[in-house]
C-alpha cells in the first residue's frame, strides 16, 4: 500500500509539474492514506478538505477585497483601466481581464486585477460592456475612471467604437479616454490590407497545399527552384489565418517562388490554382506596404520618444501610399488613414498630456513628434493640443479651486478669537489660498521652464512628489495621467492571452479569486 502510494504521489508531482493535474489525481489528498502518510511525516499537520480550503481562500479574498474598496474610496487621483481578454487552451471560453493602474498617496505605481470573468465565445459588445459596468459599480469606482485601454481581437474591432461610446455613457470623471492599444491598431490595418487581396491567399494556401502533397508536383518545383538559383531560400509554409503574421510571411516568401509556381503551371496541368500575372503584380505591392508594419510590429517601441517615431513612419507611409499609381492601394491606404487618424485623435491627447507631465520631456517630444509626422502642418495640429491641454487643465484648475474656495473659507472662519487652530493648519491655509489666485499661470509656469535632466533612471514620480506642492494642479494631473500603463498602450500584443490548463481545473469562484487576488 506505502509503495503504491509513494508511485501515485510521484506521478501525481510530475503531473503538477507538466500542468497535467486531472480530477482523479486532484482526489488523491482525501485519501485516507495519503493522511496517514502526512501524519507519519508531521503528526501536527492538520489536513483540509477541498471545500474548506476553498471557502478560506474565498473569505480571505472577499476581506481584501473590502479593504481595498475602502482604499480606493480615500485615494485623491482617479484611476486607469485596461480591459484584456483571454482565452481557454481549447478556445471555447473567452475570459475578460480588468486591470486597474493608480499613483498612491506615496507617488508609487500600483497595479490590481479587479476581475477575471468568462465570456461567452462569440461575445458581443453588450457582454463586454456590462462586464465594465458591473466591475466598476461591485468596486464603486464608477465616478473615479480617467483612461480605458482596450485590447480587443480584431475579429472585433466594430465593437471598439461602441463600446466607447457605451462606457462614456457610465458616470465617469470629467473626460474618459477610451483608446486601442498601439498594437492593436496596427494589425487592424494589416486586416485591412489583406483582406484586399483575400482570394489571392488563398490560392497561395492552394499552391502550397498541392506542392507538400504532390510528388509530381514536389520533383517539378524543385527542379524549378535549381534552375531559378533560389536554393538557400525559406520554403513557402502555411499560415494560421488567426495570426496576420504568419499570413504576411507566407505571402513574402511564395512571392520570392513566383517563377517557380509558374514553372510547375507550365509542366504539371494538373496545377491550376497558380495565381495569374496580375494577381502576382497586385500582391507584390501589396506586400510592400505590409512590410513597413511588419518592421513596426516586430520591433515595437518601449518608450514614448520610440512610439513617436513609430507613428511618424506610420503616418508618412500612408500618405506615399495614398499617392501610389495603383488604385487598390490609394484605396487601402485611405482606409487605413481614416482609421488611424481615429486611433490619434484620442491616443495623442491622452498619451501627448502623459508626455508633457514628464519633467524631463515636456513640450519637446510633443513638439518633436509632430514636426516628424504633419510636417510644415505641424504648428497648427501643435496649437489644437495646447488648447486641448489647457482645457484639460482648466478642469482641473476649477476642481481644485472649488476645493481651495472651501478650505480657505475654514480658515478664514477659524481666525476668529475662539478658534484653536494651529500655526501649521494657518500656514497651510494661506498657501493653499495663494496657489487658488495663481492657478492661472501654472500650466505656463511649467512649460517656460526648460527640461530636467534627470539620471538614466530617474523616477518622474520622485521628482512630482518633490514638486507637487509647487505646482498643485499639475501634481494632480500628474497622479492620474502617468498612471497610464504607457508601455501596455503602446506595446501590447494584440494576440489573445491563454489561460492555464491548471486555472482551467477550477470552479469559477475559486480562480477569479486567485487570478484577481488584490
Amino acid at each position: 500500500m506505502a509503495c503504491l502510494l509513494f508511485q501515485k504521489l510521484m506521478e501525481c508531482a510530475q503531473a503538477i509539474e507538466g500542468g497535467r493535474l486531472d480530477d482523479a489525481d486532484s482526489l488523491l489528498v482525501q485519501h485516507e492514506c495519503f493522511e496517514i502518510f502526512v501524519k507519519n511525516l508531521q503528526p501536527m499537520f492538520e489536513l483540509h478538505s477541498k471545500d474548506d480550503v476553498e471557502a478560506n481562500v474565498l473569505a480571505i479574498c472577499r476581506q481584501e477585497k473590502e479593504k481595498l474598496i475602502k482604499y480606493f474610496d480615500s485615494l485623491s487621483c482617479l484611476l486607469s483601466l485596461t480591459l484584456e481578454l483571454w482565452s481557454s487552451n481549447d478556445r471555447m471560453m473567452i475570459y475578460c481581464c480588468l486591470t486597474v493602474y493608480f499613483i498612491d498617496d506615496g507617488w508609487q505605481l500600483k497595479k490590481k486585477i479587479l476581475a477575471f470573468r468568462n465570456l461567452r465565445y462569440n461575445y458581443d459588445i453588450g457582454t463586454v460592456h456590462e462586464f465594465i459596468k458591473s466591475v466598476l459599480a461591485e468596486w464603486r469606482i464608477n465616478k473615479n475612471v480617467r483612461f480605458i485601454l482596450l485590447d480587443i481581437t480584431p475579429s472585433k474591432e466594430h465593437m471598439i467604437g461602441e463600446l466607447r461610446s457605451k462606457v462614456s455613457d457610465i458616470t465617469i470623471h470629467g473626460h474618459l479616454f477610451c483608446v486601442s492599444s498601439y498594437a492593436q491598431i496596427l494589425s487592424l490595418l494589416v486586416q485591412d490590407g489583406l483582406s484586399e487581396i483575400r482570394g489571392l491567399l488563398y490560392k497561395i494556401r492552394e499552391c502550397i497545399e498541392y506542392v507538400n502533397g504532390s510528388s509530381l508536383g514536389r520533383q517539378v518545383f524543385q527542379m524549378a527552384i535549381r534552375n531559378g538559383s533560389l536554393q538557400g531560400k525559406e520554403m513557402p509554409f502555411q499560415d494560421v489565418p488567426e495570426r496576420w503574421d504568419t499570413t504576411f510571411l507566407m505571402l513574402e516568401r511564395s512571392l520570392e517562388f513566383r517563377e517557380a509556381f509558374n514553372h510547375l503551371e507550365h509542366f504539371d496541368c494538373d496545377f491550376k490554382v497558380n495565381p495569374s500575372a496580375e494577381e502576382w503584380n497586385k500582391a507584390t505591392s501589396i506586400c510592400e506596404c505590409l512590410k513597413e508594419f511588419h518592421k513596426s510590429t516586430s520591433n515595437f517601441p518601449t518608450d514614448l520618444e520610440g512610439y513617436f517615431l513609430s507613428v511618424r513612419d506610420v503616418y508618412k507611409n500612408l500618405l506615399k501610399w495614398e499617392q501610389s499609381e495603383h488604385v487598390y492601394v490609394c484605396s487601402i491606404a485611405n482606409t487605413m488613414k481614416g482609421k488611424f487618424d481615429k486611433y490619434w485623435g484620442e491616443a495623442s491627447l491622452a498619451l501627448g498630456i502623459s508626455v508633457v507631465l514628464n519633467p524631463s520631456f515636456k513640450l519637446e517630444l510633443v513638439e518633436y513628434g509632430y514636426q516628424q509626422i504633419y510636417g510644415i502642418d505641424a504648428s497648427l495640429h501643435l496649437s489644437k493640443f495646447l488648447v486641448n491641454v489647457t482645457g484639460v487643465y482648466h478642469k482641473y484648475a476649477k476642481d481644485f479651486g472649488d476645493q481651495g474656495s472651501s478650505s480657505s473659507a475654514m480658515v478664514d472662519k477659524s481666525l476668529c478669537p475662539s478658534s484653536d487652530i494651529s500655526f501649521e493648519e494657518w500656514q497651510k491655509g494661506k498657501y493653499e489660498r495663494n496657489m487658488v489666485h495663481s492657478q492661472q499661470n501654472e500650466l505656463d509656469q511649467y512649460l517656460e521652464q526648460p527640461p530636467e535632466k534627470l539620471d538614466k533612471d530617474g523616477d518622474v514620480l520622485a521628482w512630482w512628489q518633490q514638486n507637487a506642492q509647487k505646482f498643485p494642479i499639475l501634481g494632480k494631473m500628474a497622479r492620474d495621467f502617468l498612471a497610464i500603463p504607457v508601455s501596455t498602450a503602446i506595446s501590447k500584443s494584440s494576440e489573445v492571452m491563454k489561460m492555464t490548463s491548471v486555472h482551467e481545473g477550477l470552479v469559477f469562484n475559486m480562480w477569479e479569486g486567485l487570478v484577481g487576488q488584490p
